[in-house]
């Protein structure tokens, strides 16, 4: 008698309740045997034991539903086994593809280069598959009156499977451990059927079981919040699972994965970076224009509304009093470029350029005009003069805005040229408008209107003076901006701080200490609480999320701010900790409540601050507190790791050690070494090029190896100049000196520069020639010249230069020095390689020269030449000049 439909159903459900039960004791039995084999890498007893009743239950709810496919295959081979002609091509279908998508991700490395071989390599497996699929598959099923027989195979099966996958080819081949990772599976379903065949007869007794089984399935599902939750806080976990774990491991990768897509809005408890998540509004600026008003190098601590003695801004002190200031706002990058652009776009701009990602990244000004608004910007050039390669589009776009006024003005000037614009701005469409005020900005220019003295230091009283020329220009636009069209929102701040030495440097983009990465944030608007000063920690990219929740904008997938409303409107816990990012080429930081992690990427080695006690930030309290220490570098490697998540893929996916490598890390190093073993050739050629950048001698080994070993000539390149960084043999760098394309004759020239070899410097001064500006660039009415080249390469070519002795590169050196970043640096070099046609260049530089920290340089570089200097040289003070800046300590950015 032929079944009845719900009799199979019934069986199906029953089969695969079995199979789910199975999996559940695989996976624990996978627990008990990594906390047997990796005991060491695992904190205690309770990271196995949340393993246990955490990921186990996350796996349960990510598989069960695979339960009923494998059911669904072994009705399949069941009728196939009958004869049915029907199932055997299915089954060889499903075989084929199967065996093919394996063969595919098999025959993607270096040995597959050629195609017919990788044509005949696929082919054979898919043939293979489809044979297996249609002729072994239904004598497995076969053995379904011999349960015994067919639960030894599943067993034996399964135990191979899950060694190969935890012991061969560890990290490489993933098709391949994905294929052991599904035979384990169903090795393990075998088994599953086979004990249900013996011990669980269709009837009550069987249903019974699998409406359990059932009910287990949807209360882990309904729990699964809190099991992500508690493993999401155990990093270490996390780490160690999907290293040594097959099962469990793919389980949290899983779950991971689900996460990145944002399919299940499942986030971490604590979570570091806002995501693309929409979050309740907290405020309505409906129907206000916004004003934005920014100002370069305003540290907080000299704003007098933060507590500075001096009055030096009257105008954002008062604005203070009607709206909000943030006691700890933090810009991302303390470069005007970095910092203007990550606010304008709500996102780390830095490390995505870095990987090659961002430049397409829409701006405020953009989301504002697709809602209606009229948007105008008034901002010197300066603004995209560090790394202005990097920023074309958004710099030939104006950021966006449909008007923008681009020149240098003071604030007399810029108050005229904002006054035209809103004498023809249409009234019945609101307006956006942003003013970037530049006066503190060194050189430092004395105002007479606004004059201080008895300071620390002469160019403190100037900075100063420079602030308050800045805040007048800020007086100026908010007023003129409330006669004409009243109401605005106005934000205030800035786009990064100025170091005096604090932590023996000047200027600012070297470091993410205070002075350099604290700002000002002010906010006046409706709903804003007058006077209110708010401790928690914020971000100056916060800015953006911020006004577009409070007018009604849906906040874009791709920003990494987050909207301050519930923190302005006080509908968030006052005693919110908050967070900050912020990072320059050497060093990064994590903000978080009272607590600052600053970590020297290079050293690899972080110090734990509470500026709060520790105004100076020189007393590292990391011993007294390693728990919270740790706290905030696992944030740090979270926010380091989501760079990128949600941007549109503009190149290749690079592994997190290259990822980190590539943003200068020098603790991720040998990670980057061990992808020279990778199956995927670009892998390896990036990983060798990174290793080249950044030379630790711990790669030496696997460096070396990839040299001797590796096939691909590209590889072989990079790890030569690599090991020719490291001082290791490499014949090979001396023939790409002369190679035909100019980057490998640079990277030669750089690393045998390095090492001191005199034969780099025709390809190092050639590659100065390219570099430095051209000599019609450059004056008093034009943007500032610059090389072209990061400053970070350029004082890696400086130092290759001077190594190597290179008098040759003296001429073009001069020129470099028009590039006022680099101007110290060169002046360094100059006086290192003692060429004296230098003399008359810096003599003529220092007695004109208008920044303070490049003056001791040049002092120090023309006494290493034993310049003479006569009085017809140096103008009226320029001896003194000269005797002046010598005694003066060099600062060090």
């Amino acid at each position: 008698m032929k079944p009845s439909r719900l009799t199979t159903l019934a069986s199906a459900l029953v089969d695969a309740a079995a199979i789910v039960t199975v999996w559940v004791g695989l996976f624990a039995a996978e627990n008990t045997a990594i906390a047997y084999l990796w005991r060491e890498q695992f904190s205690g007893l309770w990271e196995i034991a949340l393993a246990r009743y955490s990921v186990v239950p996350m796996g349960v709810v990510g598989f069960a539903p695979a339960s009923l496919v494998v059911v669904g295959g072994w009705k399949l081979a069941k009728h196939a086994e009958g004869g049915s002609i029907a199932a055997i091509r299915i089954l060889a279908l499903g075989g084929a593809v199967a065996t093919g998508s394996l063969a595919l991700g098999l025959s993607n490395g270096r040995h597959f280069t050629n195609w017919l071989l990788r044509g005949l390599f696929v082919g054979a497996l898919v043939i293979a598959g489809a044979w297996m699929a249609a002729y072994l598959v239904p004598r497995v099923a076969a053995w379904s009156r011999r349960p015994l027989i067919l639960g030894a195979f599943g067993l034996a099966l399964g135990v191979g499977a899950w060694l190969a996958d935890a012991f061969l080819l560890v990290r490489l081949y993933p098709a391949l451990h994905w294929a052991l990772f599904a035979s384990t599976l169903l090795a393990a379903s075998c088994v599953a059927l086979a004990a249900r065949i013996e011990a669980l007869p269709p009837g009550p007794l069987a249903n019974g079981f699998a409406i359990v089984v059932a009910a287990a399935v949807i209360y882990c599902a309904a729990s699964l919040h809190h099991f992500v939750a508690a493993v999401d806080r155990a990093t270490n976990l996390r780490i160690a699972l999907v290293e040594h774990a097959p099962l469990l491991g793919r389980v949290v990768a899983l779950e991971t994965w689900v996460r990145s897509r944002d399919l299940n809005a499942l986030s971490p408890e604590g979570a570091t970076a806002a995501g693309p998540s929409e979050v309740p509004r907290s405020l309505d600026w409906s129907g206000h224009d916004c004003l934005l008003l920014t100002v370069d190098a305003l540290r907080a601590d000299h704003v007098s509304a933060y507590g500075y003695a001096r009055k030096t801004t009257p105008n954002v002190d008062a604005l203070a009093s009607q709206g909000a200031l943030f006691e700890n706002a933090y810009c991302p990058t303390p470069h005007t470029s970095y910092s203007v652009t990550s606010m304008m776009t709500g996102k780390y701009l830095r490390p995505l350029l870095a990987l090659g990602r961002g430049e397409d990244s829409e701006t405020w000004a953009q989301y504002m005009r697709l809602y209606g608004w009229r948007t105008a910007a008034f901002y010197p050039p300066a603004v995209f003069f560090i790394d202005g390669n990097r920023f074309l589009r958004l710099a030939q776009t104006h950021l966006g805005f449909e008007y923008a006024k681009v020149e240098f003005a003071d604030p007399a000037l810029r108050e005229k040229q904002v006054a035209e614009y809103l004498s023809t701005a249409p009234p019945d469409r609101p307006l956006f408008l942003w003013v970037h005020f530049f006066e503190p900005h060194e050189p430092y220019v004395t105002h007479p209107e606004h004059v201080f003295s008895g300071g620390a230091a002469p160019d403190v009283d100037a900075y100063d003076g420079e602030i308050a020329a800045a805040d007048e220009g800020v007086g100026r636009i908010v007023r003129l901006m409330r006669e004409r069209r009243p109401g605005a929102v106005v934000l205030v701040t800035a786009d990064h701080g100025e170091e005096f030495g604090e932590h023996g440097g000047r200027y600012h983009g070297t470091t993410v200490y205070e002075e350099q990465v604290r700002v000002p944030v002010v906010v006046v608007a409706p709903g804003v609480r007058p006077g209110d000063r708010i401790q928690t920690v914020v971000q100056t990219i916060d800015l953006l999320p911020t006004t577009l929740s409070a007018l009604g904008i849906p906040r874009p997938a791709r920003l990494r701010g987050r909207d301050l409303g519930p923190v302005l409107a006080r509908a968030a816990d006052s005693a919110e900790a908050g967070f900050a990012f912020a990072e320059t080429d050497d060093y990064s930081l994590v903000a978080s409540g009272t607590d600052r992690l600053v970590c020297q990427r290079r050293a690899a080695a972080c110090a734990l601050y509470r500026p709060k006690e520790d105004p100076a930030e020189q007393h590292d309290v990391t011993q007294l507190d390693p728990e919270r220490a740790a706290q905030l570098y696992t944030r740090l490697r979270s926010v380091e790791l989501d760079h990128g998540r949600y941007e549109a893929s503009g190149g290749p996916v690079w592994p997190e050690a290259l990822r980190r490598g590539l943003q200068g890390e020098s603790d991720s190093a040998p990670e980057v070494a061990s992808l020279l073993d990778d199956a995927d050739v670009g892998i390896r050629r990036k990983a060798a090029e990174v290793c080249f950048e950044l030379h630790a001698k711990q790669t030496v080994p696997a460096v070396r190896r990839a040299f001797t070993r590796d096939e691909d000539g590209e590889v072989r390149r990079w790890s030569a100049l690599a090991l020719t960084r490291m001082g290791e043999p490499a014949p090979l760098t001396d023939t790409l000196l002369y190679d035909a394309r100019s980057d490998w004759r640079h990277a030669a020239a750089l690393a045998l520069g390095e090492r001191g070899d005199a034969k780099a410097c025709e390809e190092l001064t050639a590659w100065w020639n390219e570099v430095v500006p051209p000599r019609s660039v450059g004056g008093p009415d034009a943007e500032p010249a610059q090389l072209s080249i990061d400053l970070t390469h350029a004082e890696e070519l400086l130092s290759a230069t001077v190594s190597a002795h290179c008098k040759s590169a003296v001429l073009e050196l001069l020129r470099a020095l028009k590039d006022v970043r680099a101007r110290p640096h060169v002046a360094d070099a100059l006086g290192a390689l003692g060429d004296n046609r230098a003399c008359g260049p810096l003599l003529a530089l220092l007695t004109d020269e208008p920044y303070v920290t490049t003056r001791p340089h040049e002092a120090h570089a023309l006494r290493a030449l034993g310049c003479i200097v006569r009085p017809a040289e140096s103008k009226p003070f320029g001896l003194q000049r000269v005797a002046d800046e010598v005694d003066r300590p060099l600062s060090r950015k």
